[in-house]
């Protein structure tokens, strides 16, 4: 939503970005500012003493031309309230001269698109402290951007998908039950939660479009994406081990990757739900976000060795007994697993991201609906190579595995040491 509201105390940045908002002809945006003040070398002085130098610049803007790192890289350069006239005649410059301070604007027709507001500090070595009060919004009591608009009918097609995945699964495993594994109950519970979490997001995209709010439902966002992110990244570094398939325990290595990924993964996860709900021009924003960002792409190639460990377990297996039928299929099956986990973490993580910086703000809601429909494409896929089958003869554990684990086992022995 854009309802923002910022409490800044003695903060020494230059320049950043407030908010962005996407708007559609008609569309609304009011800023307050209270309690402005700033302060030099332990000194505190009126903004009237700087006038000019201080206040927030409303910009209309293209792609990323004014992203957040792009508003720090030009705040270094100059001091953007200098630029006069500004670069369209439909933004404007709020200069703070008082300790209270609000503007309004409207956006015309043939004006919409993506507007920011910056803030720009021109008085060296200053901190500035103010309360903010910023409200966006387009025609008709709208509180998203224009591209965010379609988000609640998109999530709410991408939920039913998933619970008619989650139905299927479910068919699966009834039918099916001689070849169940503890995985498959794991596996059903990811999409049941799966399922519920992008429900949610329907219903609290709504909610946001006509009150400027999520309400509860923010928090039980946070809620689900810890669940999401814990049982996600579980069933694919167990699936990646060979757990139930391969062998019918976990090896110390599997299991360290385990108690460092789940954790890490788990707390990225939830931060970004966080960081996301949170505005641009919160202190630190900038940096948590690229933190996060780089620990969840670090998180995303760890769940790739177990898979490697395993493929190259089975290569041992298949020399062992002769290429057998069985140890060549179950081979085949994990490099497939492999191509299928690198290409979804190649898409979510990058080109998602690709996407949403080219396309213009009134389509946003295209990589959002990308990202959770490449999710249910991965789903789809893993739940079919690995579903229970009665008397399936390549997904079965059996005394033959069990003692070709040694193997797997012994592979991590250091050259030179004892087994006993």
């Amino acid at each position: 939503g854009n309802e923002s509201k910022l409490v800044m105390k003695d903060d020494k940045r230059s320049a950043y970005l407030v908010e962005p908002f996407c708007f559609a002809p008609g569309g609304t945006l009011r800023l307050e500012v209270r309690d402005f003040h700033l302060r030099k070398e332990g000194k505190e002085f009126p903004a009237a003493s700087v006038d000019g130098r201080v206040g927030f610049i409303v910009r209309h803007v293209h792609g990323t031309e004014y992203s957040s790192a792009n508003v720090v890289h030009i705040a270094g350069q100059s001091c953007m309230l200098n630029k006069t006239p500004l670069d369209k005649p439909e933004e404007a410059k709020v200069l703070v001269n008082a300790p209270n301070a609000s503007f309004a604007m409207s956006i015309r027709q043939g004006k919409e698109g993506l507007y920011s507001v910056l803030f720009s500090n021109c008085v060296p070595g200053s901190t500035a402290s103010y309360s903010l009060s910023l409200s966006m919004m387009n025609a008709g009591q709208v509180f998203v951007s224009a591209g965010d608009v379609p988000l609640e009918h998109c999530y709410a097609v991408v939920a039913t998908l998933f619970f008619a995945l989650l139905a299927a699964w479910v068919r699966e495993v009834r039918f099916n039950a001689e070849g169940v594994m503890k995985i498959h109950y794991l596996m059903g519970l990811l999409v049941a939660v799966k399922a519920v979490s992008v429900a949610l997001l329907a219903i609290k995209s709504h909610f946001t479009l006509r009150t400027g709010t999520g309400g509860w439902l923010v928090q039980a966002s946070y809620v689900m994406a810890f669940m999401k992110g814990l049982l996600m990244f579980a069933v694919i570094l167990l699936i990646g081990s060979g757990w139930s398939f391969i062998k019918p325990f976990l090896n110390k290595r599997d299991k360290r990757i385990l108690m460092v990924v789940l954790p890490l993964q788990v707390v990225v996860n939830t931060a970004m739900v966080v960081v996301e709900e949170t505005p641009p021009g919160t202190m630190g924003w900038l940096t948590w976000r690229d933190i996060l960002h780089f620990f969840d792409i670090v998180c995303c190639c760890a769940i790739l060795f177990p898979i490697v460990w395993s493929i190259s377990y089975l290569k041992e297996s298949s020399i062992a007994d002769g290429k057998s039928q069985r140890s060549l299929a179950k081979l085949k099956l994990f490099r497939e697993f492999y191509i299928l986990v690198f290409c979804y973490v190649y898409f979510t993580r990058i080109v998602v991201y690709l996407v949403r910086a080219t396309l213009q703000c009134r389509y946003s809601f295209v990589s959002k609906t990308t990202s959770e429909a490449a999710t249910l494409v991965f789903f789809l896929v893993a739940g079919y190579k690995f579903r229970p089958r009665q008397n399936n003869p390549y997904l079965k554990v059996d005394e033959e595995d069990q003692e070709g684990t040694e193997l797997y086992e012994a592979s991590e022995v250091p050259p030179g040491t004892q087994t006993p």
